[in-house]
């Protein structure tokens, strides 16, 4: 019986900050690793981040950048830093880490709560849910309790209560009987202004719901992307959470 599960999102490459989310979580006794897509991009590890994922049994879906690797034809959909550490990541990555990527679904559902990369009602527009008014589109439209995404970078909790959506102030909750959709954050590229890695915590048993944050080696991190030549603004954003 699966009690406590982690969900991980937007690992972006960044072995360092997945080690150390890796490490904490291991200390919370998680029973499920759950990955809300883009393994992948941005970062300097791809292989490494793909493998890891696979050795602690994670289950994944499917990011833009996950999908961009698989077909280059929406490599051009994405920024131009994108598109050049993606370029790099597709030189890297063998058929056996593109069948692995290809495995994954747009969504996963469990336990009366739904996991997507992007917006949940439709994740293959790759919707981010910035703004209030997409966060609540999406909330009134949620047949599943609990909604986890990613996508934005941006960790954050809000609750669909009767005919109103709120964003909630805390970093935890428990749920109750309304709607929620948390927002894991990323693991790999915090951008909300702090540069720890960023992962949610369910406790099914309980109704319970946490972000936390751990800090990394951002610095190796930053150096290993300066070695390949790429964007320098790709390592410098790592250190101010941008």
């Amino acid at each position: 019986i699966v009690m406590r599960v982690a969900i991980l999102s937007d690992v972006h490459g960044n072995l360092e900050a997945l080690e150390s989310v890796l490490i904490a979580i291991d200390r919370h006794d998680v029973d499920r690793i759950i990955v809300l897509g883009d393994v992948v991009g941005y970062g300097p590890d791809p292989v490494a981040c793909i493998y890891r994922i696979r050795e602690v049994e994670g289950i994944c879906v499917l990011g833009n950048h996950d999908q961009a690797l698989l077909d280059p034809e929406r490599i051009h959909e994405l920024n131009s830093m994108a598109r050049e550490t993606l370029l790099g990541s597709r030189t890297m990555v063998g058929e056996q880490e593109l069948a692995y990527l290809n495995s994954f679904e747009f969504r996963y559902t469990e336990a009366n709560a739904v996991f997507t990369h992007a917006n949940p009602l439709e994740p293959e527009d790759w919707q981010s849910l910035y703004l209030f008014e997409h966060v609540d589109w999406c909330l009134s439209g949620l047949a599943a309790r609990i909604a986890f995404v990613g996508h934005t970078h941006y960790p954050g909790i809000y609750c669909r209560m009767d005919t109103a959506s709120v964003p909630l102030t805390s970093s935890e909750v428990a749920i109750g009987r309304h709607h929620y959709l948390v927002n894991a954050g990323s693991v790999g590229q915090p951008r909300d202004g702090d540069p720890r890695s960023s992962f949610a915590l369910w406790d099914i048993d309980n109704d319970h719901v946490a972000l936390q944050r751990v800090e990394y080696a951002v610095s190796r991190t930053q150096e290993k992307i300066l070695a390949l030549g790429w964007p320098s603004y790709v390592a410098e954003r790592l250190a101010r959470g941008e």
